[in-house]
């Protein structure tokens, strides 16, 4: 694994270790429950954040890395390499930011520049996609606060969660998570988000 992939891991799990440390430290100094509520929101959103943010800068150094598979699609000849500020262009396609809209999103452009065969999150599992997903529409319905987030976000809640009753993320994120199968069993949601993002930032 090239040394730019584990520098850029590196930073990604210093920035959730760190979040997770401001939030227990919080939890612990048994601050308000309002504030404290506001912080696993403002949580959330800064991890999906992270997430984001790395998955551009994996998905760019796969595209400088394994040139091949866009080169021949688009029957470029002439050249056997990527350089880091095409590749950012090829990434971002026009737009400002490097955009998608879920992971299969981000699995599908990811094949279409790199092949599958270097596609670095085909490695994640059904359910991380699925848990990062539903960190993108938790993250989603904080910010925006639309009818539609606030659709996909209740959606999420039953899906993933198995909620039949509503909650505002302040109350769901620090509420404990008590499912046999959460990644953080007994321990407050947010910090359950956070590890299946230090977990897909492991993976890939």
């Amino acid at each position: 694994m090239p040394a730019t992939v584990n520098s850029l891991k590196r930073r990604a799990h210093e920035q959730l270790d760190y979040s997770l440390f401001r939030y227990e430290k919080a939890r612990l100094d048994q601050l308000h429950q309002a504030l404290l509520r506001w912080i696993a929101s403002m949580t959330a959103v800064e991890i999906y954040g992270i997430w984001e943010r790395y998955a551009e800068e994996r998905l760019k150094i796969a595209l400088v890395n394994y040139p091949a598979q866009f080169l021949a699609d688009n029957n470029i000849t002439g050249m056997r390499t990527i350089p880091v500020g095409l590749a950012n262009v090829l990434l971002r396609e026009r737009m400002k930011y490097f955009d998608f809209r879920s992971m299969d999103d981000l699995i599908s452009k990811s094949d279409r520049l790199v092949g599958r065969n270097h596609n670095p999150f085909r490695s994640l599992t059904p359910t991380v996609r699925n848990y990062l997903d539903t960190l993108s529409d938790i993250r989603n319905f904080i910010v925006h606060q639309s009818d539609h987030s606030l659709r996909n976000y209740r959606k999420r809640l039953v899906g993933l969660y198995g909620l039949t009753s509503f909650s505002y993320p302040t109350v769901f994120l620090n509420s404990i998570d008590r499912r046999p199968g959460s990644p953080t069993r007994n321990q407050p949601r947010i910090t359950g988000l956070i590890k299946t993002v230090g977990d897909a930032v492991r993976r890939s």
